[in-house]
This record gives C-alpha cells, sequence and structure tokens, in this order.
C-alpha cells in the first residue's frame, strides 16, 4: 500500500507543478523531489521502493509508454529527407561518445572496484540521446528538434540492445571466448523476434477500434513478451514496429498526452533518490563524469557541426551543442540500472551527477537563451 501512496504523492506534485514555468519547471520538480526524499528519510515512513523494486518499476512500467509515445512523435517526413546525414552522423557520434567516456572513467577512476563492464555500461548510459527535456523549449526551431528526435530514436534503441547484452556479462572477459557476441546475437534475434510479434498481433486484431488505451497496452506487451521471454531489447522492438505500422495507409497516430507527466515524474523521482552520500563520496566520480561527458557530446558533434551541407541552420548548430542531451528515456535506463552490476551505485552517481548538470545548467541556460533570441 505504501508503494501505491508514494505514486500517487509523485503524480499529484507533477500535476500541481504544470502551472509552473516550463523554464523553471524542472528546477521546481526536482527540488520538490529533494524534499520529499528528505522528508521520508527524516519520518522513517517506509515507502516499499527500494533499488530493486524501483528498477523494476521503471523497467517494465514507465519506459514502455514513453517508448510508444517517442516512437510516434517522431516526424517521419521531415526525417526522410535528412537520414541520409542523420543516420551516420547518430551512429559514429555515438560509438565516439561511448569510447571516450568509458576510457576517460575507467583511466580516471582507476580503481579495482570500477571495473572494465562498468566503465563501458556508464559510456553507453552517457552517450544515448534524448531531447525529451527540450522539446517543449524547441517547440519553433522544428529543424533542429526534428534532427535530435531522429537521433535520439536511434540511438536509444542501439543503447538499450548493448545495454541489454552487457547487463548479462559477469565481465568483459567473456567478449574475447565470443560469448559477448554470441549474446548479442541473440539479443538482436529476440528483438526482431519482438518485432514481428508486435506486428502480427496487431495484424491480428486490426479490425478494432485501435484508440490510445488500446496501442498502450498493445505496446506493453510488445515490449514485455521481448524483454521478458524474447531475450530482445523492448525499446528497440516497440520503435521499429511502430515505425513499420506508421507506414501502413489507415495507422492513425494516437493522440498520447501522458509522457510530459512521466518525465516530470522521473525528475521527481531523481531528487528523491538523490543522497548526500553520493555528493560526499563520490564528488569526484560525478565532477569526471560530467567533464567526460560534455567533452564527449563535443568532439563527437563537432565534424558535423562545421560540415558544409549539412541541412541544419547556423543558429541551430551551435544550439546543437550546448542542448540538454540527455532526457526522461536516459534517466528512466539510470534508474533502471540492475543492482547487480560491479560498482552500480558509482555508475548511478556518475549518471546522476551528468544528468543534473543537463537539468539544472544546460536546460536553464537554454531556456534564458531562447527566451532573448530573435524567433
Amino acid at each position: 500500500m505504501n508503494r501505491v501512496i508514494c505514486v500517487a504523492i509523485v503524480l499529484t506534485l507533477v500535476l500541481l507543478s504544470r502551472r509552473v514555468p516550463e523554464r523553471w519547471r524542472g528546477l521546481w520538480l526536482l527540488a520538490l523531489g529533494v524534499l520529499l526524499g528528505q522528508s521520508v528519510e527524516a519520518s522513517g515512513w517506509q515507502t516499499g521502493w527500494d533499488a530493486h523494486a524501483i528498477s523494476q518499476g521503471i523497467l517494465y512500467l514507465l519506459l514502455p509508454p514513453l517508448a510508444l509515445e517517442m516512437a510516434f512523435r517522431l516526424p517521419l517526413r521531415r526525417l526522410t529527407r535528412i537520414w541520409p546525414y542523420l543516420v551516420p552522423q547518430a551512429l559514429l557520434s555515438f560509438f565516439a561518445a561511448v569510447t571516450a567516456l568509458a576510457l576517460a572513467l575507467y583511466w580516471g577512476i582507476d580503481h579495482w572496484g570500477f571495473p572494465w563492464l562498468s566503465a563501458l555500461v556508464a559510456g553507453v548510459l552517457l552517450a544515448a540521446t534524448d531531447p525529451g527535456h527540450c522539446i517543449a523549449l524547441l517547440g519553433q526551431r522544428r529543424q533542429l528538434l526534428t534532427w535530435l528526435e531522429g537521433e535520439g530514436a536511434l540511438v536509444d534503441a542501439l543503447a538499450l540492445t548493448l545495454l541489454v547484452t552487457l547487463w548479462s556479462l559477469e565481465s568483459t572477459e567473456q567478449w574475447s571466448s565470443g560469448a559477448g557476441l554470441t549474446m548479442l546475437g541473440w539479443t538482436l534475434l529476440g528483438t526482431g523476434a519482438g518485432t514481428l510479434l508486435g506486428l502480427g498481433l496487431w495484424r491480428l486484431l486490426r479490425a478494432w477500434d485501435w484508440q490510445a488505451p488500446l496501442w498502450l497496452l498493445w505496446g506493453w506487451w510488445v515490449y514485455l513478451a521481448t524483454e521478458l521471454w524474447l531475450g530482445g531489447a523492448g525499446l528497440a522492438a516497440l520503435l521499429l514496429a511502430v515505425l513499420v505500422l506508421r507506414r501502413r495507409p489507415g495507422v492513425a497516430a494516437p493522440t498520447l498526452t501522458y509522457g510530459p507527466v512521466l518525465a516530470e515524474a522521473l525528475v521527481v523521482l531523481l531528487g528523491f533518490t538523490l543522497t548526500w552520500s553520493m555528493f560526499s563520496e563520490r564528488y569526484w566520480a560525478m565532477g569526471l563524469g560530467i567533464l567526460a561527458a560534455w567533452g564527449a557530446r563535443w568532439l563527437s558533434l563537432l565534424p558535423w557541426v562545421v560540415l558544409p551541407g549539412l541541412p541544419m541552420r547556423a543558429s541551430d548548430r551551435r544550439l546543437w551543442l550546448l542542448a540538454p542531451s540527455r532526457g526522461p528515456i536516459t534517466l528512466a535506463l539510470v534508474l533502471a540500472l540492475p543492482t547487480e552490476l560491479p560498482a552500480w551505485w558509482t555508475v548511478q552517481s556518475i549518471a546522476f551527477g551528468v544528468i543534473l548538470f543537463d537539468l539544472v545548467c544546460l536546460r536553464t541556460w537554454l531556456s534564458l537563451h531562447l527566451a532573448r533570441a530573435p524567433r
């Protein structure tokens, strides 16, 4: 019962905060989450939500609707015109950022309790891009927003596929024996099977009235079946299935409005889970993560920012470098980290530090800059 009460409190705080101006809402929700967490700790109230329960709840309850809304939100017509530039940029930037982040964290922390596997997981998490926290701010910048949403969809699907594989490993030494590549192959196979399952389920029930509740239920089943039974990446399977279905005649995009509420609930949850010990014991790792994530993002984007012929305005290219790139899906993946991961608390602390930097510094700067900039 305490878990239900806790969820109700978080959702109520989010709904009551909708009147706060968009530019300050993230900071407000974060502060509410911190205040709620400190109040619970001081009162000794047992919420029933430990690290494992939060991880499972985020992974299997919140990620499916977030992924479904992201898939239906993608502007396919505009993406069709830029995909020859977008796909190589997203893939090359992602792998360059993962490599730079993993190396920087592994060498920078240099501790036997922080293995290479943990550095790789942290690199994948922080290299995943998601514009969810700046969509409302960039509403007038359609060209930039289209690029960020396309990049986020491709990278998030790839990141979750890699994370599912990495979470199943005991150490990176398994890659040398071929076990890691075998697991990656099974993950891709399971993802493809999940996509086919989703398409088959839609075909079986296509005569029904497909409104938002039915799409949500369909998305949950596709995601859960792929993750739990087929061994694939549910987010990737769901995204692929939706993209295929959107090209079929007669498939209308549902009106999905729960994404912003869930995204803001995750910000409250972030504040709720923050502890003073993270800053007192892992401040050096958090600082290193912020510098590495910021530097990796810049270095991976700079060759594309200066590329002649890139279909993006000069003003948008500058914003592209500074826009917060860790959104609600990235935050959900961080909160869903399995506690069995070596040094999981250090990885989570690093990711929390980077997300806080995005929310508090980059998002605030972006909102103030856009308020002054001419439309």
